[in-house]
C-alpha cells in the first residue's frame, strides 16, 4: 500500500508561503480543500518535489501527478502516453503502445489517439494527463483539479477509473479540489488550507464541523445541486 507523509513542509512561490506542519495520504485518499490562493497547488508541487521545499517528505519511489493545465509533448496522443510506459516502466515499444491504447480507451480518448496532442482541447488534455499518470502505475497519485475542465457527463467515469485504480493497487491519493463531490467520492480524509496553512483536518464525512466559511459554502452548493439536479 502506498503511503506519503510530510512533516514541517515549508515552500515559497513568489511572496506566497506554504507552511504545513503535517500532511499524509494513503489509499483512503486525502482531499485538499481551500479557496483560490490557499496553497492547494503549491502543496502538491512541493510534495512532488517540483518546487524547492524545506521539511521532510516520505513518498513512494513511483509517483505521478495531474495538474489543472497539463503540458503535452510534440507527437500523437498515443505517443504521449506510450513514452511514459517506456521511460518509467521500461516497457518494450510494442507493449508501451498497447498499454497506451488501453489507457486512452479508459479515459475516452481512443478516437483521437493518432491526433497531434497539441491540438487537443483543454478537457482532452486533462484526460490525456490522467492516462499518462495511470499508465505509469504510480504508488502515489497527486491530482490537482483533475476533472475541472472535463465535460460533466464524463466526470463520473473518470472518478470511477481513479477509484478503481486506487482500490486495485493500494496507491496513495492526494486530491486538491474545489468539488465536494470529488472529495467525497474519492477520499476518506480532508484538510482545509487557508493562507498556506492547514486550518482543519479530519474525515470528509465530518467537514461540516470544520467551521470554515469556504467549506460551508461548498456544502451549501452541494445541497442545492442535490435538491435541484438541473442547476
Amino acid at each position: 500500500m502506498g503511503l506519503m507523509i510530510a512533516r514541517g513542509l515549508l515552500a515559497r512561490r513568489g511572496r506566497f508561503v506554504l507552511d504545513v506542519a503535517a500532511f499524509a495520504a494513503d489509499a483512503g485518499g486525502t482531499a485538499v480543500l481551500g479557496p483560490n490562493g490557499a496553497g492547494k497547488t503549491t502543496l502538491l508541487l512541493a510534495l512532488q518535489g517540483l518546487i524547492p521545499a524545506h521539511g521532510e517528505v516520505e513518498r513512494p519511489a513511483r509517483t505521478a501527478a495531474v495538474f489543472a493545465r497539463p503540458a503535452v509533448l510534440r507527437g500523437s496522443t498515443r505517443w504521449n502516453v506510450a513514452v511514459i510506459a517506456e521511460s518509467v516502466l521500461g516497457r518494450a515499444a510494442a507493449q508501451a503502445r498497447s498499454a497506451a491504447q488501453a489507457a486512452l480507451h479508459d479515459v475516452g480518448l481512443e478516437a483521437v489517439a493518432e491526433n497531434d496532442a497539441r491540438t487537443l482541447s483543454t478537457g482532452e488534455r486533462q484526460r490525456l494527463a490522467l492516462a499518462r499518470a495511470l499508465v505509469a502505475e504510480p504508488e502515489l497519485l497527486l491530482l490537482d483539479e483533475p476533472f475541472a475542465n472535463v465535460d460533466a457527463d464524463a466526470r463520473p467515469a473518470l472518478r470511477a477509473l481513479v477509484a478503481a485504480y486506487v482500490a486495485r493497487t493500494g496507491c496513495a491519493l492526494a486530491l486538491a479540489t474545489s468539488s465536494l463531490a470529488d472529495a467525497a467520492l474519492l477520499c476518506a480524509d480532508a484538510v482545509v488550507l487557508r493562507g498556506g496553512r492547514v486550518v482543519h483536518a479530519g474525515p470528509v464525512a465530518r467537514l461540516g464541523a470544520a467551521g470554515d466559511a469556504y467549506v460551508e459554502a461548498l456544502i451549501s452548493e452541494a445541497s442545492l445541486r442535490a435538491a435541484d439536479p438541473a442547476r
